[in-house]
Order: structure tokens, then sequence, then C-alpha cells
């Protein structure tokens, strides 16, 4: 496919100019003007670019991209390495991040709650980025965060009475921890996000809300497992990277 339609069908599918986000999201670095062959995986980092190369990708999808903020300002060191090496193999590099954290069907949240089984009820915050539901079998936390590690590979973090009934969670994948406080005021039995701050645990014993820090790596997976998959149902070669990450 032409690279300007391979755009177009990625702007259609993930609107990401309805997202107020503090990177670019879309074509962050121009490549070949075909793309059939693609790698995708959650961040940049040289062991992504280095097997995109070994494989003759013709692009490179992340969810963290290779651009944020002004990391472009300043070509050098490990920053130079990785876009010089994507410019010299012409690789189209693709960066979607709050897009592909709140697509409805694809986006990390849905898929979180399909991993662990929650029934998704509705959706908070001025973008929406907090999910609530409930657990399909509510289990004590303690059986909760096995039930997590089962389902994920990973070992959490976690705050909260052990005995504690989980019914009802809220949750928003990645560094989303401060929304502990939303997460409260909806009256849910426990939050879930990737990451945790120092703070995070007097909040959640104080308000009673139990926390389970998932990962950020692993929160965010599932979606662009799940991008990967709907690019090959569209008769792209796309194929995922596991570059694990246990924070």
């Amino acid at each position: 496919m032409q690279r300007e339609k391979f755009i177009q069908l990625m702007d259609e599918l993930l609107q990401p100019k309805g997202f107020k986000d503090h990177c670019h999201n879309g074509l962050q670095i121009e490549g070949r003007p075909e793309i059939s062959k693609i790698v995708t995986s959650v961040s940049a980092c040289q062991a992504l670019i280095d097997y995109a190369v070994e494989i003759d990708a013709d692009a490179i999808i992340t969810h963290h991209g290779i651009i944020w903020n002004d990391s472009s300002n300043v070509l050098t060191g490990f920053n130079y390495k990785r876009i010089a090496s994507v410019i010299k193999h012409d690789i189209n590099y693709f960066g979607y991040h709050l897009p592909l954290d709140n697509h409805p069907r694809l986006g990390n949240n849905r898929q979180l709650a399909e991993v662990l089984q929650i029934e998704v009820e509705g959706q908070s915050d001025e973008q929406e980025f907090l999910w609530y539901g409930k657990l399909v079998t509510p289990m004590v936390l303690s059986e909760f965060i096995e039930h997590y590690q089962e389902c994920t590979g990973h070992k959490p973090v976690f705050f909260g009475d052990k005995e504690k009934l989980i019914t009802t969670i809220a949750w928003c994948t990645g560094g989303a921890q401060g929304m502990l406080h939303d997460a409260i005021k909806l009256g849910v039995d426990c939050y879930i996000s990737g990451e945790v701050s120092e703070y995070t645990m007097s909040v959640s014993d104080e308000s009673g809300v139990a926390y389970v820090a998932g990962g950020h790596y692993v929160t965010e997976r599932y979606g662009i497992i799940a991008l990967t998959e709907y690019l090959n149902e569209q008769g792209f070669d796309a194929e995922f990277l596991e570059l694990y990450n246990p924070i």
C-alpha cells in the first residue's frame, strides 16, 4: 500500500486529531513510499529498530514513538543512533500514543479489560481515559493479584487489604497513577494503572480503594498487539515484537 493511503487508513482508524497529546501521533519519520511489512512494539528502542532492519521492514509502529516533545531537537548519542538507523534504512516510523490508549475496540484500556475479564460499564475524565466496570467473577484482592499475574505473566505491585472483595474496578493504562483520586470518587473497590508513585500507598490505604500497579509496559502491550492483528486482517505482513519491560 502506498504510504499516503496507509496514513489515511490509520487516521480513519485511530482519529489522532481528536486527542490532546504531548507528542505527534502518526508518521514521525518518512521512509520508503510503499508499506507492506510492518514490525510493531510498545516503545521505541534500538533493539526494535535493529530487528526492523534485519527483516527489511517497511514501517515500524509503536505506542511510545521515537519523537517525544523536544527529543528530536538535539540529535546526539543514542537519540542520533536511533533516528539515523531509521533514516539510513528508509523505514517509515509511526507512533500512536493517546489514540491507541483509548480506541474503543483496539485500545489499551479496552484490551486490558478483555484480558482481565472486566465488563466495561463506562468512561470518565475530560478525555474519557478513566474506564470503569465490574469483574466478571468477583474475588478478594489476593485472588485478583494471582489472576492478574496468570493473565499477563507479570507480578504487579499492589496496596490494600488482601481480603477485600473486588467487584468494581476503574483503570487507565500506563503512567496514570494520579487518577487514583478520580477512581476514589467513582466509589470503586480497586484502581489499576501501570506505575506507582510514593504517595500512592497512603492514598490507597486511607481511602480503602485497592491499588494495582500492573506495569506500564504490560498494561500497554495489548493495544499494539490488537493493532498488529488488525493490520494482518487488512492484508499487511505485520509482526509484534515482544521486548518485555518489568516497569
